[in-house]
């Protein structure tokens, strides 16, 4: 019953496109696409490397606080574009967390490579979350009445699961003073492997040097996404949506198409382009060839991440990779 209902959520997304559709004259899409200019196209399509380079950059500075001896820039590079593909493919980007596993290949313990891909994955939600706040302050008047609660409230419900889980997850007071409570609630048989996590993670503190340098990378992040985005923007005639709600827009998509209700949000961000581009005049038609142009971007990363990953299959580490513990040791 409940993975039935999981699977049903994930369709929300994919039936919310074949209605969009259903009510879209195919023809005008087509009529749009024509149109397209193909220099801002492939400009977005070959920032991907920037893209993953700066992602990469700040999961090495997360690995190296948390004790893990990170691969190069140019593996962990090669690790996050496999994690792209996989990302790309599962619902709410979950296979991203395969990077894990890479890691452990390498030697480095479970726990604590899982632990670093949630902390990236969090700075990235900050910087979105402020930006679709901003966003949907600025431009609530865009969606139709009935999408302005569910919108707001599910927005600022995540900004404000995203803000407290940050301090707590990744500042080491708050994490030891979380486990203190949380691990004598945990059941004895449990109990000692929560204490293995908590000693893996100790290492891990916001240090103001190293949260500033984790902001910057997450801005360089955020603004290497808004620039393809902007660029997929000026690929069709959108000369007249200002450059707040291209950001807002992009970061509201960012932390939906995250939710377990779509495939590399399909659907979801059909819904959001349609409202925006519908407030500044431009037809559903038009937001659905721009959709399509975003898809064209997940599409590069689970294209060039699935041939990346058939060079790199999981379970062969690198011939220099550390021995992996043993099954008896820590996870």
């Amino acid at each position: 019953m409940r993975q039935g209902l999981r699977w049903a959520m994930r369709l929300i997304g994919p039936l919310l496109l074949l209605v969009f559709l259903w009510r879209t004259d195919l023809t005008l899409v087509g009529a749009s696409l024509r149109q397209l200019d193909w220099t801002p196209l492939a400009w977005s399509l070959a920032l991907f490397p920037l893209f993953v380079i700066v992602k990469s950059w700040r999961w090495v500075l997360i690995m190296r606080e948390l004790g893990i001896a990170p691969p190069s820039l140019a593996e962990t590079a090669t690790l996050y574009t496999i994690g792209l593909y996989v990302g790309g493919i599962t619902p709410g980007q979950s296979g991203d967390f395969i990077k894990a596993w890479y890691l452990r290949d390498r030697g480095q313990p479970l726990a604590a490579a899982l632990f670093s891909i949630v902390v990236d994955r969090l700075f990235d939600f900050v910087v979105m979350a402020v930006l679709a706040i901003a966003g949907l302050a600025a431009f609530v008047a865009v969606f139709p009445p009935a999408m302005r609660v569910p919108l707001a409230g599910g927005t600022l419900g995540f900004a404000a699961l995203v803000f407290g889980l940050t301090p707590v997850l990744a500042a080491r007071g708050a994490r030891e003073r979380m486990f203190a409570v949380v691990l004598p609630l945990v059941p004895e048989r449990m109990r000692h492997a929560v204490a293995g996590w908590r000693d893996q993670l100790h290492g891990l503190s916001l240090r103001p040097a190293l949260l500033g340098w984790l902001m910057l990378a997450s801005l360089a992040s955020a603004g290497s996404t808004v620039l393809r985005i902007w660029l997929l923007f000026a690929a069709l005639p959108l000369g007249a949506v200002p450059p707040l709600a291209i950001i807002g827009a992009t970061a509201l998509i960012s932390i939906l198409q995250a939710l377990p209700i779509s495939f590399a949000g399909v659907g979801v961000r059909d819904a959001i382009l349609i409202a925006v581009l519908g407030y500044y005049g431009y037809p559903a038609e038009l937001a659905i060839s721009l959709s399509a142009l975003f898809l064209l971007l997940n599409i590069e990363h689970i294209l060039l991440g699935f041939l990346v990953s058939l060079r790199h299959p999981i379970g062969r580490p690198p011939a220099d990779a550390v021995a992996p513990p043993s099954p008896g040791g820590s996870a």
